[in-house]
């Protein structure tokens, strides 16, 4: 089924589908390079995270928030709908950390009192730049509608996921999320995964900030994947 790749990025392998409105994304076991670093291999990641993907995703329709899975395909693939991207990154925070330390001095760790919202233009030339609303809208990106409904989606989503999250016993720090259009709706596209989520485990906090590629998340991928899937 599967047959020319389109796109190779740091976590997912893209395929063209049997039909032309539909994607194939294979899951990837290399950890994120950092600052140029060499990738390493995780064994178990793509399917770990390809789990989780569809889990979450399932997870958010059922709270009637449209995303691009159409169905598993094999242990480290899933079939999507071809969606048309809007290249702006959304990413929200629950929790201090990363580049709110940095840009304004804010103590990590410390839990805000509402999430923050924000845009990012993706653009790996230019380190994905920090964009707002008019930026999107004067670039071409998305209408103001459009950006209303990202930002509500962003919302929505964040809130089930920190309270799914919180009942496995997990704070949510913060969620990158993509969109795309399909049929003139937005859906949630890409991933939700340990490779575009962070947390920090309630049971350890003293280990800080988790996400896929930590060390302890990639020795212990089995019991992560038991306390996320819990009922």
């Amino acid at each position: 089924m599967k047959k020319k790749k389109i796109y190779e990025g740091k976590t997912k392998k893209v395929y063209e589908g049997e039909h032309e409105s539909e994607l194939i994304l294979e899951f990837k076991d290399d950890a994120v390079a950092l600052s140029g670093s060499k990738p390493t291999h995780i064994r178990g990641k793509g399917m770990m995270n390809k789990q989780i993907s569809v889990y979450l995703f399932r997870l958010l329709e059922s709270y009637h928030i449209g995303t691009h899975l159409v169905r598993e395909l094999s242990d480290k693939e899933i079939l999507v709908k071809r969606l048309n991207m809007i290249p702006v990154v959304v990413m929200v925070h629950n929790v201090v950390a990363g580049k709110l330390v940095k840009s304004y001095g804010m103590k990590e760790g410390k839990e805000l009192e509402c999430p923050i919202i924000e845009y990012y233009l993706k653009d790996e030339e230019r380190d994905d730049p920090m964009i707002n609303e008019d930026h999107v809208v004067s670039f071409g990106h998305a209408t103001s509608l459009e950006i209303k409904e990202m930002h509500r989606l962003a919302s929505k989503s964040n809130a089930v996921l920190k309270a799914f999250l919180r009942r496995r016993e997990f704070q949510l720090v913060d969620l990158r999320l993509e969109f795309g259009r399909h049929q003139n709706r937005l859906l949630l596209a890409d991933e939700i995964s340990l490779n575009t989520v962070r947390t920090i485990d309630l049971r350890y906090p003293e280990l800080g900030i988790l996400d896929g590629d930590n060390p302890r998340v990639a020795e212990n991928l089995a019991q992560v994947k038991s306390r996320i899937f819990s009922a």
